[in-house]
């Protein structure tokens, strides 16, 4: 056995380094204690901040759970025009610091390896090879540090995907979703179905209703108790509400590809395991997908009047595209003009937003102003556009590494309550790769970190099970 996995204890120094790392929240506390006596509120207020936040970067597990709470919330402080900070920036720069003094202290601390490191550091390449050739290179810093992040939390959460367990950041993230669909849904029905309600999250709420929704359907499948087979299945039920009140056609149509995907794979599993309690449950599950088309039907008329009309419009535009449907045609139609005459490396990361300053005839398409500013609403082709093959094939290698190594866990053969972590990674990857085609964000924004979440649980999960399979191979 290698000393690195033999223990943590910490050393003289390691004892010493932390003595001497807490010697800044003692200050703080007492600075915070004379600015009072002196009447100086505001400074003390700022010296208490400082200790809480001294504090957070000793217990890391508190931090990243804190992490996890504030990506329900948006709430942008902006520093420029073009930069932002969030909540949920702050506390995984505070989860940093937590990492980093705590592999200090550690006497045998260890980085390990995953993966997805080579994927992610592709695309960064790409990323910053686009930037550095761009149309305008100040417009890439920005998008350029924000897939540096996004990389840093993949490993923050990989990180705790051993220390605190993959099944548990898994259910907190499912209950985080569920408590903003609640409120969602409620908001939403006492308006009367008249407002689209996106909750304190706003529009990331999106992103976690469609990758939440799959997930709890594959706990519920794979469930070997009645109560918590019931429990996954309101949950369920309730983020479909939240999808319905936020009336968005992308993550409905993503839960409308990605069920019956679930759906047909777990019956392939559960036959190929002889589970059949699966089975029944992927049948159980196929009646409640009808249960929610009739409720949805029947209620048309009344509360979900406003929704009913979007979903309309939005099969009416198969046809005679209208509304958002039509600017979406003229955003992906301009990325991919841009990515013809700019095939390599794009006009640069973040440069798409002034792409009419590059096609001056965009003044003459009737949805022009709305293009001004504008993502093209599409990853994929918004990569073409922005950072060229190079960046395109990057993200694509990265999504098919993550579907690939998704179906590797889903294969295998585990107890219970690890294959609803396995198939609820998979489907939550197979929602990542999809959505590439035609959702607005992954790898800016929130979004990011949710694709950091879920690439970082299953990088953890990957390596978990597969050393699991070793020892059982093995013996004792």
């Amino acid at each position: 056995m290698t000393t690195r996995f033999v223990s943590d204890k910490l050393t003289t120094s390691s004892l010493t380094l932390a003595m001497v790392s807490l010697a800044p929240v003692h200050a703080a506390i007492l600075g915070a204690l004379v600015m009072m006596f002196v009447g100086r509120e505001l400074v003390a207020l700022a010296a208490v901040a400082f200790a809480v936040l001294a504090l957070l970067v000793m217990v890391p597990r508190v931090s990243f759970y804190l992490f996890l709470f504030s990506m329900c919330f948006w709430m942008p402080q902006r520093l420029t025009a073009t930069f932002a900070v969030h909540p949920f920036d702050i506390m995984l720069a505070i989860v940093f610091a937590g990492m980093a003094l705590e592999f200090l202290l550690k006497s045998d601390g260890e980085i390990r390896s995953t993966t997805f490191d080579l994927p992610f550091l592709v695309l960064i390449s790409a990323t910053l090879l686009s930037a550095v050739l761009a149309y305008r290179p100040a417009y890439s810093i920005v998008p350029l540090i924000r897939i540096g992040v996004i990389y840093l939390a993949f490993r923050a959460v990989y990180k705790f995907g051993w220390d605190i367990g993959v099944r548990r950041i898994l259910t907190i993230y499912l209950a985080t979703v569920t408590l903003l669909s609640i409120y969602n849904f409620l908001a939403f029905a006492l308006q009367g179905g008249k407002l689209r309600v996106f909750g304190p999250a706003m529009l990331i709420y999106e992103t976690m209703a469609m990758t939440g929704l799959p997930m709890a359907l594959a706990f519920m499948l794979w469930s070997s108790r009645t109560r918590e087979q019931i429990l996954y299945g309101l949950t369920g039920l309730v983020i479909a509400g939240g999808i319905v009140a936020t009336q968005a056609r992308g993550p409905l149509l993503t839960v409308i590809i990605a069920t019956p995907v679930l759906l047909l794979f777990t019956l392939s599993k559960a036959r190929r395991e002889h589970n059949r309690r699966a089975f029944r449950s992927a049948l159980l599950v196929g009646v409640g997908a009808i249960v929610v088309i009739a409720a949805t039907v029947s209620l048309s008329t009344n509360l979900l009047t406003g929704a009913w009309a979007r979903y309309q419009e939005f099969v009416a535009s198969a046809e005679n595209p209208e509304g958002t449907v039509a600017l979406r045609l003229v955003l992906w139609k301009t990325a991919w003009a841009t990515f013809l005459d700019h095939p390599l490396t794009g006009i640069g990361i973040g440069n798409f937003r002034v792409v009419h300053e590059l096609y001056p005839e965009l003044h003459i398409v009737p949805l022009y102003r709305w293009v001004k500013g504008m993502s093209a609403h599409n990853v994929l082709l918004h990569y073409l556009a922005e950072t060229g093959l190079l960046g395109a094939l990057s993200l694509l290698a990265l999504a098919f590494a993550g579907l690939r190594t998704g179906y590797r866990v889903f294969k295998t053969r585990l107890s219970a309550a690890d294959t609803q972590v396995s198939v609820a990674l998979f489907i939550a990857l197979f929602i990542f790769a999809i959505t590439l085609l035609y959702m607005r964000a992954w790898t800016w924004g929130e979004g990011g970190y949710i694709m950091a979440l879920l690439f970082g649980l299953l990088a953890a999960w990957y390596q978990q099970t597969n050393r699991s399979q070793i020892r059982s191979e093995s013996g004792p």
